[in-house]
């Protein structure tokens, strides 16, 4: 209720009720007591507004100071998977807050125009800054206080929001990272002189569970005393401590007979926390790779190796020829060097920018295109006739390659958002895949050629988990290999990390052949995948399967 409303409805009960005080000093004397609640009820209101202003005041400030930290170069800015973290939280769950006290005159200020991320952005963003935990052996410590590297500093993460970050993980079944985060947010609380949230209880109680889920009864018992000694009534705690004990017992029971269970001291900053095992064979060779900042191949394989121009005597090339460097022998795969111009890059970039869309897979129940928690990046698909710059591109890979762009796949320009990634694939369709590409009628994948539209200033590098490859992205480079042996059988050595994409409805096994999430920077590529049909005399059929 309005303060006009409230006045105007106290009056109006005055006028109707004692219309005529004036004429009686003892119903004046009455009505006192009606201006002392009055005034209770406008202190009350007051102090209601005053609080209200100030939560708005004091997310006004919060983004006034991203606004000043990103303004000039906002892409540097978010390069950093905290800033982006952040920046999308912000806009989310903090906004939803704020949104309710002031939406109506925002609304009308800002119309239609203007488009807010998602709830999903906000937990995708969580969980993407997760997995760069993982693949890169983050130290949660240093993460939560914006230590995360030496040129892309961020601002030390709150007791609060550490806690989100463990809640999120704790809604996601995630009982690893709740302990990191968990265990961030108690330490972040300890050091905050004036946080009132989150409540430390909150806390205990979320550690408590994510550590008797990671099967530490001990430790998951003595959290929960530690609850029990700062509210001794806690209703789940009590319930809790007796399900515990009960545990233990039977564990003790077990093992030599005992029946009573001691609590023990536990050394809580401490709690065994071991990351589950998942379903990818390849995950710690290909995180492995991904964390390195170079090639490390055996001296056997780089003396294989070696550099040159290539021309081909191809009109387009002599006078230009193409640096060459063969990274990989088994499976072949060369990295070319400066093969495009910032100025075309800029161009392909500026088209591709509005037409990037969420990249969606078919799901194998359903048969519908939805989007998945393992794909995290937007795509667009552009045409050789869209623009002069993807023109040259595509002759500079028929020139480079000997092979026929009439029957390759149109250019696909990717960027990817926080940890976005996807594990070891093939970019060929194998045999157990029917009709993958018929829609085409070009045949298989031949070969893959990726052109990196950025420099990337950690991680992103493309990776072989089979032999050990790796390819850092470099600005205006491109890396090619070829998926199938002459033959026509797909080579398994090519399998790299990169993500699911569908085509036309099709579920099909291709690479986007960004293995490594990219933990510092700005990730562009773009994919040209050349098939099989109109080859013939460019890469001639053999019949040896290993050719």
């Amino acid at each position: 209720m309005s303060l006009i409303c409230f006045v105007y409805l106290i009056f109006l009960n005055l006028i109707l009720v004692h219309s005529e005080s004036f004429t009686s000093t003892s119903h004046l004397t009455h009505l006192f007591d009606t201006e002392v609640e009055l005034s209770k009820q406008l202190e009350k209101y007051l102090k209601d507004e005053y609080e209200r202003l100030d939560q708005v005041e004091k997310y006004l400030n919060v983004i006034k100071d991203e606004i000043r930290q990103a303004q000039g170069n906002p892409e540097r800015y978010f390069g950093n998977p905290v800033n982006a973290y952040l920046f999308i939280k912000h806009l989310t769950v903090e906004w939803y807050s704020v949104e309710e006290i002031v939406s109506m005159d925002i609304s009308k200020t800002m119309g239609d125009n203007w488009s807010f991320p998602s709830f999903e952005d906000y937990t995708g963003s969580a969980i993407g800054l997760m997995r760069l935990q993982d693949t890169y052996k983050l130290n949660t410590s240093d993460l939560a206080n914006g230590k995360i590297s030496d040129n892309f500093k961020s601002r030390e993460l709150s007791a609060s929001e550490c806690y989100d970050l463990g809640r999120i993980a704790y809604t996601n079944a995630d009982f690893y990272h709740t302990i990191m985060w968990m265990q961030e947010a108690l330490d972040h609380l300890d050091r905050e002189s004036n946080a009132t949230v989150p409540n430390k209880i909150d806390i205990l109680d979320h550690l408590a569970y994510a550590t008797s889920q990671q099967g530490n009864i001990e430790h998951a018992l003595a959290l929960t005393e530690e609850i029990l000694a700062i509210a001794p009534e806690h209703t789940r705690a009590l319930n809790n401590k007796e399900y515990y004990v009960d545990l233990l017992r039977q564990k003790t029971s077990k093992t030599d007979g005992g029946s009573i269970v001691n609590v023990k001291k536990v050394d809580l900053s401490n709690i065994k926390n071991q990351r589950p095992k998942d379903y990818l064979e390849e995950r710690e060779q290909y995180e492995k790779l991904c964390r390195q900042t170079e090639s490390k191949l055996s001296p056997k394989q780089q003396a294989k190796l070696f550099c040159r121009y290539r021309h081909n005597n191809h009109p387009y090339l002599i006078l230009r020829p193409v640096r060459e460097e063969q990274l990989l022998d088994d499976p072949a795969l060369y990295l070319y060097h400066d093969i495009i111009t910032d100025r075309d890059i800029d161009e392909i970039k500026a088209l591709a920018s509005p037409r990037l869309s969420r990249a969606v897979v078919q799901n194998p129940r359903t048969a519908q295109l939805e989007p998945a928690s393992y794909r995290v990046s937007k795509s667009a698909w552009l045409k050789n006739g869209d623009a002069p710059s993807i023109a040259r591109l595509s002759r500079l890979i028929e020139a480079l390659t000997n092979l026929s762009m009439l029957t390759a796949e149109d250019l696909q320009v990717a960027n990817y958002g926080i940890g976005g990634h996807y594990e070891p694939h093939f970019d060929f369709a194998r045999k157990t895949e029917k009709d993958a590409f018929t829609s085409f009628g070009a045949g298989n994948r031949m070969a893959t050629w990726l052109t990196y539209f950025s420099d990337v200033e950690q991680g992103g590098a493309t990776v072989f988990p089979a032999r050990g490859g790796y390819v850092k992205p470099k600005k205006g480079s491109a890396a090619f290999w070829y998926n199938l042996y002459a033959s026509g059988e797909g080579d398994y050595t090519t399998r790299h990390a990169g993500m699911y994409f569908v085509l036309l409805g099709i579920c099909l096994i291709l690479g986007f052949s960004v293995a490594c999430p990219v933990l510092i920077g700005n990730k562009w590529v773009g994919n040209k995948w050349i098939h099989e049909r109109g080859q013939e005399f460019r890469r001639r059929c053999s019949l040896d399967p290993m050719a």
